[in-house]
């Protein structure tokens, strides 16, 4: 199809002249986009309006602040339209390095000169102010002077941006009502109208600290009435300082709380400062509008309270092993005590204890290799077992003279007598339990009380002092009656003479299952060789 465009005026068949001359006829401003290193550069015929701010600053302040934003080259509408608009602004937008838009820079340098943001340009040309002050201070720029508001910017001249809460807060109008003639004028008359799309898709949108998704349009718009109703965020040159000062204060009231209270109420105040540090910065950034980031206060805080209670717990811990240290000395003290007091009983024992005690630890860790065992003789466990080993013939104390040292066999009665020592062995302990209570609990002399009331059980059941059989006699006494049995014969005694350590594993192999456990036999057995090794390195005196 062929449309004859004869006839139509000279001035409607450019529609970017026509265009150009309704932007002529009223306050506009037009957008365009900076571009940076990197982005390469676009057309020199820009018509950008610069500013000509006034410098607030000590003498020979230059005319650009440093440390602002600088373009390499611009991306602006079509030339006509730009030369006929009596205002632009650049729209470019930076985000934070999470990707959260928090500022906006509102001046940029390009090529030598400072051009206004959007929003800014936007505020000077309905406010009719052509010349804004800048204050720069030694560490730049500070704020933007427009009469009687002071817009505070940071030293590369971005403004943070005071959001608002989460809702509607902005008119907004389709652009089909527009076109369909559905806007009266009145209703736009006097305002502030900002073109652009909401759509996803046509407009970038950017995530800020309130909202996922904000379009650039309204992010212009939130600027925009920041500046006219003075709502500012502004982060005073003293802010910093505040920061580090509350950094050593919670610093130092936090190491004096965990040096003079417990961890616990430690904490708790610790977390009662941390709520005030928050609640004071709401405070000051919603009624001040002044931003004081409570983050490293807190993070001193959290790292101070968890450094020192991890130093008092090592300093807690290492006075605890000391203590332990020094309980098994006096442990190890009173069962050497009880052993030697035995053996003023009896002297011809000679280190007859001392050796047991190691055959003890031998057979244990014999036995723990067995799945069976392994579980009931860890290293805790073969420790005690070893400690308190030495007080299986404790209660030989009570036997008399008479029967203790006699030089030939025993009579019945006088047998029926010294069988009575695992009961005294026994009852002395439980006696010392009852005294001490809960606090020997598994303790070694739970283990010594065990051994030397169980240590003379049979595995057929016919021992003493019960009379027990098989896995019912304690696993304990089982594996003394092993150890004593073996010292006792290969060493000499006054009613009988010494074997040999062959003669000895003979006896005990034999007796296995009737006198002995099985399976403790067995381990003896495997490790019968460390036990020679024991008896030659602590033969009777």
């Amino acid at each position: 199809m062929r449309l004859d465009l004869a006839g139509i005026p000279a001035n409607m068949a450019d529609n970017d002249a026509t265009f150009s001359q309704v932007l002529g006829k009223g306050p506009v401003v037009l957008s365009y986009d900076f571009l940076f290193s990197g982005e390469g550069t676009d057309s020199d015929d820009c018509p950008l309006y610069p500013l000509q701010p006034a410098i607030m600053g000590k003498p020979g302040a230059p005319s650009i602040p440093a440390g602002l934003h600088r373009a390499t080259g611009a991306v602006c509408s079509v030339p006509v339209l730009g030369r006929a608009a009596p205002a632009s602004g650049f729209f470019n937008v930076i985000p934070d390095a999470d990707g959260v838009l928090r500022r906006v820079p509102l001046l940029i340098a390009f090529r030598g000169r400072l051009y206004p943001n959007l929003a800014l340009a936007t505020v000077l040309h309905a406010t009719g102010n052509r010349s804004p002050v800048l204050k720069v201070s030694p560490r730049g720029l500070e704020s933007i002077v427009l009469g009687d508001t002071a817009i505070p910017v940071d030293s590369r001249g971005n403004l943070l941006i005071r959001f608002l809460e989460k809702g509607r807060h902005f008119t907004t109008i389709p652009a089909r009502d527009v076109l369909l003639g559905r806007v009266p004028p009145n209703r736009i008359q006097g305002r502030i109208v900002i073109l652009g799309s909401s759509a996803a898709g046509l407009e970038k949108l950017h995530a800020t600290p309130l909202t996922p998704a904000l379009p650039g349009a309204e992010i212009h718009a939130t600027i925009i009435r920041n500046i006219l109703n003075k709502e500012f965020i502004s982060r005073p040159s003293w802010a910093l300082g505040a920061e580090v000062t509350a950094v050593l204060v919670c610093g130092v009231v936090s190491a004096l709380l965990l040096s003079w209270t417990r961890s616990l109420l430690g904490l708790s105040l610790i977390i009662l400062v941390g709520i005030g540090l928050w609640l004071a910065s709401g405070w000051m950034l919603g009624s001040r509008g002044i931003f004081v980031s409570p983050l490293f206060p807190l993070v001193t805080l959290g790292s101070t309270f968890s450094i020192l209670t991890f130093i008092k717990y090592l300093r807690e811990e290492q006075t605890v092993k000391s203590r332990n240290r020094e309980l098994v000395v006096m442990q190890n003290f009173t069962i050497q005590c009880l052993a030697a007091l035995t053996e003023t009983r009896d002297s011809e024992t000679g280190r007859h204890i001392e050796r047991c005690q190691h055959y003890v630890r031998i057979l244990c860790n014999q036995l723990a290799t067995n799945p069976k065992f392994s579980r009931i003789l860890d290293n805790e466990t073969i420790d005690l077992l070893y400690r308190s080993a030495s007080l299986h013939d404790i209660g030989k104390v009570g036997v008399p003279d008479s029967i203790l040292l006699k030089p030939s066999t025993l009579s019945e009665d006088e047998y029926r007598e010294m069988k009575k020592h695992t009961l005294y062995g026994r009852d002395a302990i439980e006696r010392a339990e009852h005294l001490y209570g809960k606090d020997v609990k598994d303790s070694f002399l739970q283990f010594g009380k065990v051994i030397a009331y169980s240590h003379h059980e049979k595995w057929n059941g016919s021992g003493y002092p019960e009379g027990l059989a098989g896995e019912d006699i304690p696993l304990f006494g089982r594996i003394m009656a092993v150890a004593d049995v073996y010292d006792a014969l290969i060493c000499r005694r006054r009613y009988k003479p010494s074997f040999s350590h062959e003669e000895a594993v003979e006896i005990i192999s034999r007796n296995k299952g009737t006198h002995f456990d099985p399976l403790v036999v067995e381990s003896f057995l495997a490790v019968q060789e460390e036990f020679r090794a024991v008896a030659r390195q602590l033969p009777d005196e």
